[in-house]
């Protein structure tokens, strides 16, 4: 059994002492052991993990999803797969500045399409392309983010994970990977050494990702790429759910942003910021769940149905969902 200490901490946001626990709660998720506290700085409102875990790494089992590689389906290859290949790689060259990706019997296809194809690519933190450029990716889990963007074309892949042997996917092609806590690995890269930098659902896991996103700023070169997805309290199923809320996740997440809170932490450094809500049913799954009332079973089998998808695609174009990607470019004065 996991003994987990506890510490007590400042505001990673302002840096005061002062806060007061708003609500304690448990693991729901992978059942580590003790009870955990949000605090609410008294000076600025932010919330975050006080008293938090002193060590991180038992706090992530082997089987944490972000570790578990994505494995490409097997699926013979068909006329529709294959159209929708091209349609992919016809938005890669037209917009992303893949030109590798060039293929000639989709010009002019279904321009209708590009408002959607926007959208899933700002989810899914797709970069774009910079020939001979450097990219990081921190808290690469798997690998198969970095081994995909091989695929597309980059040939200058880095990535920071904290927990080793789980990113054997991505160094078999020669992916170079740091294993460690990201705080302490990023500044051993140069200065303005980056194209792109992604991070996707790590900064709500950082002790401090006020200071993490300024150390980031400070390795992308002038107009380079931050892109990162993290999780908000802004969204309708934090209302609904209250303690039992997927995106507290405790005691994994270190701080609870609101959407402001994110804004306020990177427009010092970044321009040109876009956001796009993700439609994620499964937190809903999860929290229904946990929480366990009568409604949770009415709730339940709609979230898990074709029609909870749809639901959770029209909560994301309202901007009512909890996880959000990001997009923007660095700043480039100093």
């Amino acid at each position: 059994m996991i003994d987990t200490q506890l510490e007590l901490c400042p505001c990673p946001k302002c840096g005061s002492n002062d806060s007061n626990i708003i609500l304690s709660t448990r693991d729901y998720y992978y059942h580590i052991p003790g009870e955990y506290f949000i605090s609410q700085c008294q000076h600025c409102s932010f919330w975050f993990q006080n008293p938090r875990p002193t060590s991180l790494l038992d706090l992530y089992p082997i089987d944490y999803t972000a570790h578990i590689s994505s494995v490409p389906s097997q699926i013979e290859h068909n006329k529709i797969r294959d159209f929708l290949r091209l349609v992919y790689n016809s938005y890669f060259y037209r917009h992303l500045g893949y030109n590798h990706l060039r293929d000639r019997r989709l010009r002019g296809i279904w321009p209708v399409l590009d408002c959607i194809l926007k959208r899933q690519y700002g989810i899914d933190l797709t970069p774009a392309y910079v020939p001979n450029g450097k990219l990081l990716d921190i808290g690469c889990g798997s690998g198969s983010r970095l081994s995909a963007l091989f695929d597309l074309g980059w040939q200058h892949l880095y990535g920071i994970e904290l927990v080793s042997a789980v990113a054997d996917n991505a160094k078999k092609k020669g992916i170079s990977i740091e294993y460690g806590i990201a705080e302490d690995i990023l500044p051993k890269y140069p200065d303005k050494y980056f194209d792109v930098v992604i991070s996707s659902m790590v900064l709500e896991h950082l002790s401090n990702p006020f200071n993490m996103v300024r150390d980031i700023a400070s390795k992308v070169k002038p107009n380079g790429q931050f892109l990162f997805s993290t999780v908000s309290r802004d969204s309708l199923d934090a209302k609904v759910y209250g303690a039992y809320w997927g995106g507290f996740d405790l005691p994994r997440h270190m701080v609870h942003f609101r959407k402001r809170d994110i804004y306020n932490m990177i427009e010092p450094y970044f321009k040109n910021v876009e956001f796009f809500h993700q439609g994620s049913p499964i937190d809903f799954v999860r929290a229904s769940t946990w929480r366990g009332k009568k409604i949770d079973h009415i709730i339940l089998p709609i979230a898990k149905s074709l029609i909870g998808n749809m639901i959770g695609i029209i909560l994301s174009w309202l901007n009512l969902t909890t996880r959000i990607s990001f997009r923007c470019t660095r700043k480039d004065n100093e």
